[in-house]
Parts: C-alpha cells; structure tokens; sequence
C-alpha cells in the first residue's frame, strides 16, 4: 500500500545507523520475538532491541552480522520489556527479510 509524501524535514528526523548483533536470544514466552543487544557505535552504545523475527530466523544466525536500524525510534514495551530501536527488514509476503550490510562498515555509520 503506497504511503502518503512527507516532507524532506520528517525524513532528516530518522537517526539510520550500521548496527551490529552482539547477542540475540529468544524471548522466554514469546512465539515472534528475539532480544538482540545491538552496538550502534559511539553515539548510541550498544542497545537492546526486541524484534519479531523468530518466526524466520534464529537467533545464531544474526550474531555477528550488521543491518540498518532506526536509532532514535522512541521506545517501545512489549512483553515487559523495553525495545530501543527498530531493525529495518523487507516485509516480504510471508515473512520478513533481513537486509545484510558489509561486514566492513564501521559500526555507527550514518545511513542516508
């Protein structure tokens, strides 16, 4: 469904930044979400986000690696506990699709 246009300012809002899985984890009494401690770099630390991409992945194959994630999204709780950003995916029929990144990018980098 296409979205309405926004305007460049609310754009410039969204804090993108290279993330790298630190640790993931399932979370005890959900059947969707994974716990990931995420480094965002300099600016951010590392961070604790919850996704629901247990249904497709599991949580070994995200150590490691590094994707786009939505730094500066206003926490959210679920589950009791606290989700400090969002990791970006492909919503694909189905099922979500993670969006690799170089390994070589430097975490924290700016996405624009």
């Amino acid at each position: 469904m296409k979205k309405d246009m926004i305007a460049f300012s609310d754009f410039a809002k969204l804090d993108l930044r290279v993330g790298e899985v630190l640790e993931a984890s399932l979370l005890e009494g959900s059947k969707k979400l994974i716990v990931l401690k995420v480094d965002l770099g300099e600016d951010y630390g590392v961070v604790e986000i919850l996704s629901g991409l247990a249904p497709t992945y599991q949580p070994a194959d995200l150590l490691g690696n590094k994707y786009i994630v939505l730094a500066n999204l206003e926490p959210k709780q679920m589950m009791g506990k606290d989700s400090n950003g969002m990791i970006l995916v492909a919503d694909v029929p189905e099922k979500l699709v993670l969006i690799p990144l170089d390994k070589n990018l430097k975490t924290g980098t700016v996405i624009r």
